[in-house]
């Protein structure tokens, strides 16, 4: 499986949508219950609605497919803190994505809540949630990102879509202020 998502990464990197697409569908069907699957396909498909030509979303049913995985990821892995993590934050960036929006953007923020409390020693959860908090205490956060920087660095430091969006997304190290 390793090896499989290792070629599915190098052509992320080239955006081939479609060969990465077919790849991910193959191996998804044959390791529907892994999480490291689940995960990269579901954000494969998440970055997809941004990055993918048109005719490539309306093909495969994108923004469907991915709330078809949304759900199979809630059913199938909900007690893993990374899940929670990774869902709560992609549905509470594009939560109209999802459905009805107010009830997904509270969805979402439960979730990386929840991320916190199966591991509150993760400074990477701890910085998603602080950060979807409206009226967050800006010092904190800031000592926090600052904080979180090198660990994000180091967490993040494979391959793929979501190791660079992550990589790039949540590290701000450099940024002068928070949020």
């Amino acid at each position: 499986m390793k090896q499989e998502l290792d070629k599915i990464f190098e052509l992320e990197e080239q955006k081939n949508f479609d060969e990465v697409y077919e790849l991910y569908q193959n191996l998804y069907s044959e390791n529907k219950f892994e999480y490291e699957v689940w995960k990269n396909f579901y954000f494969f498909l998440w970055t997809a609605i941004e990055d993918a030509p048109n005719e490539f979303q309306e093909k495969v049913e994108i923004r469907k497919l991915m709330q078809q995985m949304y759900g199979e990821g809630k059913s199938k892995f909900s007690e893993i803190a990374d899940f929670n993590f990774i869902a709560g934050y992609t549905v509470s960036i594009f939560p109209y994505e999802y459905g009805d929006y107010d009830d997904l953007e509270r969805e979402a923020y439960k979730m990386l809540k929840k991320a916190t409390e199966l591991e509150p020693e993760n400074i990477i959860y701890r910085l998603a949630y602080f950060g979807s908090i409206e009226n967050v205490d800006k010092p904190m956060y800031r000592k926090l990102e600052i904080e979180a920087s090198p660990i994000v660095l180091k967490i993040f430091d494979g391959k793929g879509t979501l190791n660079k969006y992550f990589k790039q997304a949540l590290n701000r190290i450099d940024k002068k202020a928070c949020r």
